[in-house]
Order: C-alpha cells, then sequence, then structure tokens
C-alpha cells in the first residue's frame, strides 16, 4: 500500500467476497504493507483489521521504501501454502484471485494474470508494451507477452523467493528463473478508478534498466563489439592514411570529419563507462547488503494466517 486510502477496503472486500463462496476449498490471510504512506491508508488499514483480526496481519515500514521492498516484506511474513501477489490500486480485478487459486489447486505452482488488454493511457500503455517486448526479446525469454505484476507462486517458490533477496529485484525475471514455467489466466487490466499512479518515470526506466542487468550480458556484448567494431575502423583508416600519405605525398585534408571522429570515440568511451558503471554499481549493493526495508510495527492477525 502506497497513498491507497481510497482503494484498500474494496481490495479486502472483493477479495473476500470471491474467496469465501469457495470457503470449503480454501482458507486465507491477508498480508497488507503500508509503504511509508503519508495519506490515511494506515489508519484504514487498522480499522480493516479490526473487522477482520483473524485475517489480516498489517506491516508498517518506517519509510517509503519502493514497490519490491514493500512486496518482499509481504513475501517474508506470508505463512501460507501459496501467496498471490497484488497491489492494492483496484488495476486487477479481486474476483481473477480465485482463478489464480484454482489453478493452484490443479496442480500449476506459478499462475499469472497476464493482461489482455490494458487501460492507463495510449503513451503509457504503448511504452509499457514495448518495454516488456525488449526484455522479453534480449534478456527474459520466457517471460509473458506484456509482462506481468499480478500472479500467485507456490510456497516452494516463495521460499526460493525469500532466501536469498537480491538488493536490485526484478520480479518477473526472479520468478522465472527457478524454471517453472507460468500457468496463464487471462484478464482485462482496468483503468485506476482513484488516484493516480505514484511511479515515476525514473523508478520504471530503473526496473527496466534491472531486468537487463540482472537477466542478460547483452549491454556488455555490445560494447564488446562495438569496441572490436571501432578498432578494426581505426586499422583501416590507420591503412588509408598511410597510404594517401606515401602516395599523394601530403597530409589528409579534413579537419571536420577527424573532429567528429574523435567526439564519436569518446561519446562510445562513455557511454561504455556508463554501462560498466550500471553492473558495477548493482555489485557494490548487493555486496553492502543493506536491508531493503526496515519494519516500525506489526500487527499480527490471528491464527487463521497459518492454516
Amino acid at each position: 500500500m502506497f497513498q491507497n486510502e481510497g482503494s484498500i477496503g474494496a481490495v479486502v472486500d472483493g477479495v473476500s467476497d470471491a474467496l469465501d463462496r469457495h470457503a470449503d476449498a480454501v482458507s486465507y490471510a491477508f498480508v497488507l504493507v503500508n509503504d511509508g504512506s503519508t495519506d490515511g491508508s494506515w489508519d484504514v488499514m487498522q480499522e480493516l483489521q479490526r473487522k477482520r483480526p483473524s485475517r489480516i496481519t498489517l506491516i508498517d515500514l518506517t519509510r517509503n521504501f519502493g514497490q519490491m521492498s514493500a512486496l518482499l516484506a509481504g513475501y517474508n511474513d506470508a505463512q501460507g501454502d501459496c501467496v498471490v501477489s497484488m497491489a492494492a490500486d483496484l488495476q486487477d480485478p479481486p474476483e481473477v484471485v480465485w482463478q489464480l487459486i484454482d489453478a493452484w489447486l490443479a496442480g500449476h505452482k506459478l499462475v499469472v494474470a497476464s493482461r489482455t488488454s490494458r487501460d492507463d493511457g495510449r503513451l503509457s500503455d504503448w511504452s509499457a508494451r514495448f518495454a516488456w517486448a525488449l526484455l522479453r526479446r534480449y534478456a527474459i525469454p520466457n517471460l509473458p507477452e506484456g509482462g506481468f505484476d499480478f500472479f500467485l507462486m507456490d510456497r516452494e517458490i516463495r521460499n526460493y523467493f525469500v532466501r536469498e533477496p537480491e538488493q536490485d529485484i526484478h520480479l518477473q525475471g526472479r520468478l522465472l528463473f527457478y524454471g517453472t514455467l507460468p500457468f496463464l489466466v487471462p484478464y482485462e487490466r482496468k483503468r485506476r478508478p482513484e488516484g493516480e499512479s505514484q511511479t515515476t518515470l525514473a523508478q520504471k526506466a530503473k526496473f527496466f534498466i534491472d531486468g537487463f542487468v540482472a537477466h542478460s550480458f547483452l549491454p556488455l556484448r555490445f560494447i564488446s563489439l562495438v569496441g572490436v567494431g571501432l578498432f578494426v575502423a581505426a586499422v583501416i583508416v590507420s591503412c588509408v592514411i598511410v597510404w594517401y600519405v606515401l602516395v599523394k605525398g601530403s597530409a589528409v585534408e579534413g579537419w571536420a570529419s577527424l573532429v567528429i571522429l574523435i567526439l564519436f570515440l569518446f561519446g562510445m568511451q562513455f557511454l561504455a563507462i556508463g554501462v560498466i558503471g550500471e553492473y558495477l554499481w548493482r555489485g557494490i549493493r548487493q555486496v553492502r547488503r543493506r536491508p531493503q526495508y526496515i519494519v516500525k510495527n506489526v500487527l499480527p492477525g490471528g491464527d487463521t494466517r497459518h492454516d
């Protein structure tokens, strides 16, 4: 939860309604994580727990650590045989939760709610599809088309996930790394009924870069190939210059082209340093092993969540 005071109740009620119809098949509980909200989200969460004390556990982080850290806090606390992970913005229909669990009961350990369409605005929709397509093509080949954020994972996968947490986790790539084929449940992603997305363009860009850096060496390979190409080009140009001087007996004219070439080479060098820096920075963060989140308060639910 981050600035979701207007939708938290509807999410909890919607999921409860969907699962209460199948009380003979499953027992369930909620783990709600407040990721440093400054609105009334924490008050709403406490009120919901007072109404369902045996079903709701609340985790309040000391500040906004980011979506992935908040999810990890919830995964660490979740005690069920499977975990459904979803946001609190009502873009993912609560009724789909039962479809995910039904597929899990059929034997699938990773069940993904696959978006058949989305309604976030043309520019946002196009950029999201383009980014997911790049990740699928060059970094995570088994990534479902269009990506996913709403899914169910078996406890076995949950245990893998929380056992060795990375500092810069790319959620989808990490889930698919274990080799479990995802079972897809199609659904239509809705427009956010209240408020606006709190994810900035910079955060989206970092998430995209994390996907490449964590699961692909293509950027480094590209730099190596460009370096080889530039070296070959430099050898050829040097031979041409030597031939021109020996044959023509004068220096090669064209300072403009020489300056352009120098600027191009320096630009490629800085680009290469930047790409290497992205990999190096993530290695430094992992070695430091700083905590990904700090819990301010935990209000545990009853024993139902351990069923």
